[in-house]
């Protein structure tokens, strides 16, 4: 059961968190995203629809320094108070105090966690789908305003714009196999298809070349269909591990592992044919070489997908471990500058746990560390804060 003094820790801890995380989301979402997205040429409109699936992923970004914020006002301002050596003074302990702030930020990490996979997943496709939506807006003003556009596989220059005519455009489209295809024209014009999320570009009068090994010219119209989207052919061993649900990599990471046991087999086969018909020679082919190469890509997307889990789980948790050194800390301190206190606590932050963090994430995609190593970070932290909540119960202000 909650005494009176840890729920009023909970409210005060709650009440500064909701303030900061809307000043702190409202600046993330105005400055960073509608800022970028209206220089890119998005328009008032593309904003206000790219807006709701970038708010997960301005959220999963804010609470973590809300939440070190919060902890830091409210224990710092008791602390600063002397409520902390009145208990002591009674022989109560200050551990009663300090669980509000742990429950709350287990929650708040908890809640994170879904954020994060939502921010991963449908806020990422979203925001996809408005800049594809968009892109033949955004196309036309880049390249009124810079001559040059690029996007994926599609890049090009031009002399000038007139309405929607591109005056000498210069035109690379890389296709899947490889293949450049440049095009060099008198004018085009590019309309974009929601249907099929595509680009068709209507070329002129020009000349196209393809890999330096083929070119014809054409006087009438060339149409060119560039698609732009998610593929739809995409399954378990095809979608980029960071953009799948949370729900969905287990599966994929047996799928991929039966992937690689049958490349294996492959490899073993043709091996074995080569040598018995004493052609050893075929083993450095390039036959054999592509697939020694697949088996490599394939065992490196196993290390991705183990490691995906945990990283979206320790990418919440940052919370809980962040508040759990803020609370010891802004206690000590004694300080009610609550960003004095937030910005010691959050420099170790940026020197010692993401460089920690994206140091273990790297190692674990590469399969050089276990995927459980991306939580080195938060145990480091939370061991770090466990001796200083034991500093302060043991040792009286």
């Amino acid at each position: 059961m909650t005494t009176t003094i840890q729920r009023k820790i909970a409210k005060d801890v709650l009440v500064v968190f909701m303030v900061a995380l809307f000043v702190l989301t409202a600046m993330v979402m105005m400055i960073g995203v509608a800022r970028e997205a209206l220089s890119q040429g998005l328009g008032l409109v593309g904003v206000m629809r790219l807006l709701p699936y970038a708010l997960p992923n301005a959220l999963s970004l804010s609470v973590p320094g809300t939440a070190l914020l919060s902890v830091c006002t409210v224990y710092g301002r008791m602390s600063a108070d002397r409520e902390f050596v009145a208990l002591q003074s009674v022989g109560i302990s200050p551990l009663p105090a300090m669980t509000p702030a742990i429950a709350l930020t287990t929650l708040l990490s908890l809640g994170t966690v879904g954020l994060i996979n939502l921010a991963f997943t449908w806020g990422y496709w979203g925001v996809e789908h408005v800049v594809m939506s968009s892109v033949e807006r955004i196309a036309y003003g880049v390249l009124e305003r810079d001559h040059r556009f690029q996007h994926g596989d599609l890049s090009m220059s031009v002399r000038d714009v007139e309405g929607e005519d591109l005056i000498e455009p210069v035109i690379s489209i890389h296709k899947p196999n490889g293949e450049l295809v440049s095009i060099n024209a008198r004018v085009a014009k590019m309309r974009y298809t929601d249907e099929d999320q595509s680009l068709t570009l209507q070329i002129t009068e020009g000349q196209a070349t393809f890999s330096d090994k083929a070119s014809f010219v054409f006087p009438d119209t060339l149409v060119q269909k560039i698609p732009l989207g998610r593929s739809l052919g995409m399954d378990l061993l095809t979608a980029h591990p960071s953009h799948m649900p949370m729900r969905e990599l287990p599966a994929a990471s047996i799928a991929q592992t039966e992937d690689v046991s049958r490349r294996v087999g492959e490899i073993v086969a043709h091996t074995g044919f080569s040598l018995i018909n004493a052609q050893p020679n075929e083993l450095i082919e390039q036959a054999a070489l592509d697939r020694e190469e697949a088996l490599r890509q394939s065992r490196r997307r196993v290390h991705r997908l183990g490691t995906e889990m945990h990283r979206r789980w320790a990418s919440g948790f940052t919370c809980l471990a962040l508040a759990m050194v803020g609370v010891p800390l802004a206690i000590r301190m004694k300080t009610t500058d609550t960003m004095t206190t937030f910005g010691i606590v959050f420099l170790p932050t940026l020197l010692v746990y993401y460089p920690i963090f994206a140091l273990t994430l790297d190692m674990a995609k590469d399969g050089r560390l276990a995927a459980q190593g991306v939580w080195i970070a938060n145990l480091v932290f939370v061991l770090m804060s466990l001796l200083m909540m034991r500093r302060i119960i043991y040792r009286p202000m």
